[in-house]
């Protein structure tokens, strides 16, 4: 009997809980045209996390951009919808400093089990919102609006943040990855480390030669990305979702399990792409950096940006014994000899900042510092059939901006799409299957499956030389020729730019994330 090979739509599951695609900043493939001076309205077809809007964010308090920005956030499952505010609050928690947030948040983003800290935090997160929606269903800090949708729901997502709260939920991660895998993976089972092995030498190594074999053969084989000191034991309560499916006797009932990806890695979102060159310097072929570090800077970024670490005011009681400590710290630094006298007058005194004046000072660097205004962003969630959501009058023309990522392609480039919603001069960003473990013809034959959907929907497509933000994006490639230019580290380490950069004309188009159109 031939053995039976799972396809690729198995291991990345029905449910996406992370993107496939790097993070960008909203604002800059904003058209001339569509904007009108008083608000941009961008639509984020099946992003599968925040990352757009917290780069949006990012990008926005950087250069003091305060124009007002609506999101419209469309996924096929609430508890994405869930999983999005529990992230973004844990992000910016400013009590807490940033390095620990980092690591909270690539625990609580890409692990199957967490730290026991880690999961109190997301039960503490949770209750808070559960709280906060019983007073105000309609809005939920810091920036989400659930006004589109239903009273069903929104009870909806408040069931899933009861869920979260819980002390002993009934969602063993560990288990339910085990058997996805055994699932995907069939009579391959036993030999997972050659299949996994396999996997990233030809397919992922290719095109994200920056994660490391190690990281994602522990993910594949564990479901962890990151790991601090100390074993993950908890289960990750952010990546329990439901989908329909049979009984045998009861018929179709609701099944609560991990139904996300087990073959791309959550690497992507944050870890594949940075501005600094230094994270893809290379000695004997080798990356010195690798994924998790990218990660961990992109994060750092961001929080920097609009999250700072918000410090506690210190202790300003001395005791008398300290004084007299000082006191004669002084003496000493003012002696110079044994046969020389010291004026102690008080114009040869050095000035010494009073006990009140530290006080001050450490409150002026610490709670009193700006905080990032982040009133100038609205994140609106859209739920059910997409198509008949976007043929109410109320979205005719409004948005500016449309993403679409690669599992909703098919519903969303339509012609009536483009006619209902999207505004003169509306920029269409088309999520490509790069990352995605299959042929390159395959690649290619989804590239072009994209451009007939978007001519058909009466889009133009705009060309790798009419967008300068592509060069953002031509890293990496699948021959080493074709990766990253290496920062030079030695006298024998040179580099031919010129070459380099001709051979980047060459590139097929599938080799790149996002596919551009014009409305």
């Amino acid at each position: 009997m031939a053995e039976i090979v799972q396809p690729v739509s198995v291991g990345v599951g029905r449910n996406a809980m992370w993107g496939y695609s790097p993070a960008f900043d909203l604002t800059k493939y904003l058209s001339c045209d569509s904007k009108d001076g008083k608000e941009s309205n961008v639509l984020l077809a099946g992003p599968g996390d925040i990352r757009h809007v917290l780069e949006t964010l990012r990008a926005r308090q950087t250069k003091q951009n305060h124009e007002k920005i609506v999101v419209y956030i469309w996924e096929e499952s609430l508890e994405c919808m869930a999983r999005h505010i529990i992230l973004t609050r844990i992000l910016l928690n400013r009590q807490e400093s940033i390095q620990t947030r980092t690591q909270t948040f690539l625990e609580s983003y890409g692990n199957v089990l967490v730290h026991k800290k880690t999961a109190e935090l997301i039960a503490e997160i949770a209750n808070q919102i559960y709280k906060e929606m019983a007073e105000d269903a309609e809005f939920i800090k810091p920036f989400f609006d659930l006004t589109c949708l239903k009273f069903r729901e929104r009870d909806g997502i408040e069931d899933i943040f009861k869920f979260s709260r819980a002390k002993k939920p009934q969602f063993d991660s560990r288990y339910l990855w085990d058997n996805r895998c055994r699932h995907y993976l069939g009579s391959r089972y036993n030999s997972a480390a050659n299949v996994i092995d396999w996997d990233y030498h030809m397919r992922m190594k290719s095109y994200a030669p920056i994660i490391h074999k190690l990281h994602y053969r522990r993910w594949r084989i564990q479901g962890i990305i990151v790991e601090r000191q100390g074993k993950c034991t908890e289960p990750n309560r952010t990546l329990a979702t439901e989908i329909r499916g049979m009984h045998k006797k009861r018929g179709p009932v609701n099944v609560k399990g991990f139904w996300s990806d087990i073959l791309i890695s959550p690497y992507i979102s944050y870890g594949v792409h940075t501005t600094e060159k230094k994270f893809y310097e290379r000695s004997q072929n080798q990356y010195k950096k690798h994924s998790v570090d990218i990660c961990e800077h992109n994060l750092e970024q961001v929080m920097q940006a609009i999250a700072p670490h918000e410090k506690k005011e210190e202790e300003t009681t001395v005791s008398s014994a300290d004084d007299e400590e000082i006191t004669i710290l002084e003496a000493a630094t003012m002696t110079s000899g044994d046969d020389e006298k010291v004026d102690t007058s008080p114009e040869q005194r050095p000035v010494v900042p009073s006990l009140e004046s530290k006080a001050k000072s450490v409150q002026t660097t610490g709670t009193s510092a700006n905080t990032p205004d982040l009133s100038n962003i609205t994140v609106r969630f859209l739920f059910g059939d997409l198509a008949k959501l976007l043929a109410k009058s109320k979205y005719d023309g409004l948005f500016d901006l449309i993403f679409v990522g690669q599992a909703v392609a098919h519903v969303c480039m339509t012609k009536a799409l483009n006619k209902n919603v999207s505004k003169r001069g509306c920029t269409v960003i088309a999520e490509t299957v790069k990352y995605v473990p299959v042929k390159l013809n395959e690649k290619k034959l989804y590239v072009e499956k994209l451009r007939e959907m978007g001519k058909a929907a009466g889009w133009k497509t705009l060309g790798k030389a009419d967008l300068a933000a592509m060069n953002e994006f031509k890293f990496p490639m699948p021959s080493d020729d074709r990766m990253h230019v290496p920062v030079s580290s030695g006298e024998g380490d040179k580099v031919n730019v010129k070459e380099f950069e001709k051979k980047q004309e060459s590139y097929p188009e599938c080799m790149f994330p996002f596919v551009y159109f014009r409305a």
